[in-house]
């Protein structure tokens, strides 16, 4: 048996030997390189491995360490002082040491306001600030991307807005 094919360049059929699947050959109407493919009865099919439910599972036991671990970071500082500052429901964001204050949140938001903006000098003086915080920037910013539901930010999909904060963090 024999395969069969059109040339791509003159358009007419062309028969090549079985062996030569797989293969390039010339066209012997108009002599233009043509590629014959294998005939069907040999090409072999490769099987879809199926999905691994330990990786899922591991996945899914690493996103409740995680948010456990978050909170109990959160409640295991002790008393909260009077001069810190409440973040959203109970999450308390502790007092800045005497020194430079750097408002994590608020420069993270400056940053993907510019970036979504199209603002890269504002993009840049904010992410500037965010290193200047140091593993507090990168514990805040991991935080948020580790959020299912991170916080809307109105213009940016969420999928964008995760590229921004890993940009951002790989600037830190």
């Amino acid at each position: 048996m024999s395969i069969e094919l059109h040339c791509p360049g003159c358009q007419k059929l062309i028969r090549a030997p079985d062996n030569a699947g797989g293969r390039q050959g010339k066209c012997p109407y108009c002599e233009r390189r043509v590629y014959i493919p294998m005939p069907e009865e040999d090409i072999e099919l490769f099987k879809i491995a199926e999905p691994d439910e330990t990786e899922r599972e591991m996945e899914e036991r690493l996103k409740r360490e995680s948010a456990a671990y978050a909170a109990g970071v959160a409640h295991s500082a002790g008393p909260v002082p009077e001069s810190a500052e409440r973040v959203g429901g109970d999450a308390v964001r502790p007092p800045q040491p005497p020194g430079e204050v750097v408002n994590v949140a608020g420069e993270v938001e400056a940053y993907l306001l510019a970036m979504r903006d199209s603002e890269l000098d504002k993009a840049d003086h904010a992410a500037a600030n965010l290193k200047r915080a140091g593993q507090k920037a990168k514990d805040y910013i991991e935080g948020l991307m580790l959020d299912e539901m991170p916080p809307e930010f109105e213009g940016v999909p969420p999928p964008v807005m995760k590229g921004f904060l890993k940009s951002l963090l790989g600037r830190l």
